[in-house]
């Protein structure tokens, strides 16, 4: 699928999340599984790392096998919570066995532990509707991951976690329409690979 040169990102979020949808959910949860299992092999998803992954929602690339893997080595998982709609804050909680909705009909563990900010994190796995050859994201909309990883910008050496997108090859598109501000990946993983962002 390739996009225009001047893109129209309500039109173009429209298509790649009818898209994403389109999977059939043997198709869906193979591929989720294995651009999960390249995630599994980078050296930031190991024993005592700090690694954030989400809870998938609208159909996103499911990261059920990435939990489990996580649990069984020993990896410190936190997950995406919506702290603040107005004025479009989030952070990092711990991810517990219960869950409850939170904001937008999004899963959120229920109760226990204090949140990490994201420069302590040392792996976040992020969800995205689309995602250009340069590696910019194109999410849903609202912001909130452009803006609790916007210190990446501010520094030349230390950038903190390794940001990696998962998700699916139908949502790989020439453009984004990428503003400076949004967030772009160091990789991201997909059923046909992992690709890499200099």
């Amino acid at each position: 699928m390739r996009s225009k040169s001047a893109v129209d990102k309500a039109a173009l979020r429209k298509q790649l999340r009818a898209a994403r949808r389109a999977l059939p959910p043997a198709l869906h949860g193979l591929h989720s599984r294995q651009a999960a299992r390249l995630i599994e092999r980078l050296p930031q998803f190991s024993c005592g790392r700090r690694v954030a992954v989400y809870l998938p929602f609208d159909r996103e690339t499911d990261t059920a096998h990435l939990i489990a893997t996580a649990q069984r080595r020993g990896v410190r998982l936190f997950v995406p919570v919506v702290i603040d709609r107005r004025h479009r804050r989030m952070a990092f909680y711990p991810l517990t066995p219960r869950t409850r909705r939170g904001a937008f009909g999004i899963l959120v563990p229920s109760g226990g532990g204090a949140a990490v900010a994201a420069r302590w994190l040392n792996l976040i796995v992020v969800p995205y509707v689309g995602v250009d050859t340069a590696g910019r994201r194109l999410g849903m909309g609202g912001g909130f991951y452009d803006r609790v990883t916007a210190f990446r910008g501010l520094r030349k050496h230390w950038r903190g976690a390794y940001m990696i997108g998962l998700g699916f090859d139908c949502q790989r598109v020439d453009s984004v329409g990428a503003q400076i501000w949004d967030l772009r990946f160091d990789a991201t993983a997909t059923e046909r690979g992992l690709e890499r962002y200099s």
